[in-house]
């Protein structure tokens, strides 16, 4: 149809209602938010919801779903409060996204309290809280969440294991990441994949433990790319393993990195050896390469105006008086005994800034 209106929109999820067809539903409202937002705004949703005919469960949950899911978290408030007030049941899919809605919003208690009340749990409602309490710094009540997930009987997917260890990472928890790492392949048949590894390097890294991290990259068996190598040359420059950073910066070289912050990496450790002959031969290779990197960019919102500052830029309007107020900031943080770091890493900026002026 080359234009649809309410009735059309109504006629189709009332259809699809009475087949208990949940998954269209919830499609279908989430397509007209997406056309509502285009054109009239959110409110086509709830007229077609209104025209919709008997409200159940299903219509109720696409509803509140298409809210939270487009960001309007006080309408899937008001719409799941009228519906607790109908008796309605939380199932599924309403449950899952006003659990991850609270969580987002960093209220893990509400986000709890709706997953506890869901009569039924599928393995996107688990995820959702246990990435929220990971994310959120609960690493240990994610990973208690995963046990109880698996008490239940709810089998794991791709998505869970990626929460798990990325718990573990926040928590440091080393011992961890070997055991859940075989859990997913020998007792639910998951093939890791690079995000798994990802996690393990990250976390052995943050651990210092970087031999085994290295140990733990020459065993993988899938093509990661160049990522791994990556965490390991970073993590090696920020604990100080520097034979080890000069090993995981040459395995980077050798596959073609074009990523400007590998070279810079790699030059830092070279000058912390003393190796200047080292630092050339990064820089030459960056030339050959034609490796750049892109000037740094930051930006703040202040009184309702986005200021832009870009590294070598002096087009600002209020330059002179932003340098001046940064002259005097470094004068009293001097006064107050403040010492510019000595550490070699200093070469990451110059190098970033001299490559991309083209000064090298």
């Amino acid at each position: 149809m080359p234009e649809r209106n309410l009735v059309s929109w109504a006629t189709m999820i009332s259809g699809y209602t009475m087949l208990r067809s949940a998954r269209e539903v919830v499609e279908l409202f989430g397509s007209l938010c997406c056309e509502g937002e285009k054109e009239n705004g959110l409110d086509d949703a709830l007229q077609t919801f209104e025209l919709s005919g008997d409200k159940n469960s299903i219509t109720w949950s696409a509803m509140i779903t298409g809210y939270a899911q487009s960001g309007d978290s006080l309408k899937a408030l008001k719409l799941f409060s009228t519906m607790h007030f109908s008796g309605m049941i939380l199932e599924v899919p309403i449950g899952s996204a006003l659990s991850t809605m609270d969580a987002k919003c960093g209220s893990l208690e509400n986000g709890n309290f709706v997953f506890r009340r869901m009569l039924e749990r599928d393995v996107i409602s688990w995820n959702a809280m246990i990435s929220r309490l990971s994310q959120n710094g609960h690493g240990n009540g994610a990973l208690e969440f995963f046990e109880e997930m698996l008490i239940e009987g709810t089998k794991p997917d791709y998505f869970t294991f990626v929460n798990v260890l990325s718990a573990c990472s926040h928590i440091g928890l080393v011992d961890g990441h070997l055991i859940y790492f075989e859990m997913m392949s020998s007792k639910f048949g998951i093939a890791p994949k690079v995000r798994h590894y990802t996690c393990v390097v990250d976390l052995l890294s943050c651990a210092r433990k970087l031999n085994e991290a290295e140990e733990f990259i020459e065993s993988a068996r899938i093509d990661h790319g160049m990522c791994l190598w990556h965490i390991l040359l970073s993590a090696c420059r920020n604990h100080h393993n520097y034979e080890l950073g000069v090993y995981a910066g040459k395995k980077l070289m050798e596959l073609g990195s074009q990523e400007s912050s590998s070279y810079v990496l790699l030059s830092s450790i070279y000058t912390a050896l003393g190796r200047l002959y080292g630092v050339e031969r990064v820089r030459r290779m960056m030339r050959l390469r034609g490796v750049c990197k892109d000037p740094g960019c930051s930006w703040i919102e202040l009184k309702g105006g986005v200021h832009v500052f870009v590294v070598g830029d002096h087009m600002h309007p209020q330059i002179k008086e932003i340098c001046e107020d940064l002259r005097m900031l470094s004068k009293q943080m001097k006064d107050e005994g403040y010492r510019p770091s000595l550490d070699p890493t200093y070469v990451i900026s110059r190098t970033s800034q001299e490559v991309s002026s083209g000064c090298i």
